[in-house]
């Protein structure tokens, strides 16, 4: 019997040894780091694989400013997501690194700094200085994960998730609180009809209402000036679903 597609795929971490990495910048410095961490993701001890994808999350998305590395580390992401080979723990954090990444709000300049995501009045992305760490990241993911980009970028994908943290007998403790104020945003029509729907269904458990909740789009609900909505549906579907999968603290 033919083993499926997925079974087939080559090594992930093919190719690794041909960067160096040393000279690649993290924030931190050289990522010297980073070829180890992503072989310890294929490690048979758990332990070992979930701290290695802890530190190795913290180095290429700092405080959500993805670097060189990050640009660098994303084909390998990809195979590792993509890879029956790698145990299931770590492909459903890769994935969501993946995404975060290509949503990520800063990059790491060559000398250190920071660049921001910024829009002008007709809600077009403001162009920076190159290398730009942040666009090549975000292109990167597009290129070889295509269907999370695509997914990131559908307001549905909110709106499927609220619905489905909403519905289950159990309710996840954030979703209350974010639901109610989901209703009030101005222009976010597939989004406040969503969230009046889940609203509807928490009245069956009036007891989580007002609980506390996380932060979806940076401050709040306050999104940076002029920032599409789309972009906002991608932030807020991306963090209903990781919360949901790992709960409130995160995936790492």
């Amino acid at each position: 019997m033919e083993l499926p597609r997925a079974w087939q795929r080559p090594d992930p971490l093919r190719g690794l040894d041909r960067i160096s990495w040393v000279e690649v910048y993290d924030g931190r410095g050289g990522a010297g780091r980073v070829p180890r961490l992503l072989r310890s993701l294929m490690d048979p001890s758990a332990d070992v694989r979930l701290d290695a994808f802890s530190t190795l999350a913290d180095r290429l998305l700092t405080e959500d400013t993805v670097s060189e590395a990050s640009f660098c580390a994303v084909p390998y992401l990809v195979e590792l997501g993509a890879s029956y080979k790698v145990t299931g723990d770590v492909r459903d954090r890769v994935i969501f690194l993946l995404a975060a990444m290509a949503l990520a709000g800063k990059g790491f300049t060559e000398d250190g700094r920071r660049t921001h995501r910024r829009w002008n009045a007709l809600g077009r992305e403001l162009p920076r200085t190159a290398p730009d760490w942040l666009t090549q990241t975000r292109h990167a993911v597009a290129q070889g994960a295509p269907k999370i980009f695509e997914a990131l970028a559908s307001e549905r994908v909110a709106c499927l998730v609220a619905l489905a943290c909403a519905v289950p007998e159990k309710l996840p403790s954030f979703v209350s609180g974010l639901m109610n104020d989901m209703v009030d945003l101005p222009g976010e029509d597939m989004l406040a009809d969503a969230a009046e729907i889940a609203v509807a269904l928490l009245k069956r458990a009036p007891e989580l209402v007002g609980v506390d909740r996380p932060k979806v789009l940076g401050e709040g609900l306050v999104r940076p000036a002029h920032q599409p909505r789309e972009v906002a549906a991608a932030l807020m579907g991306y963090r209903f679903a990781l919360i949901s999968a790992y709960g409130e603290e995160g995936a790492w």
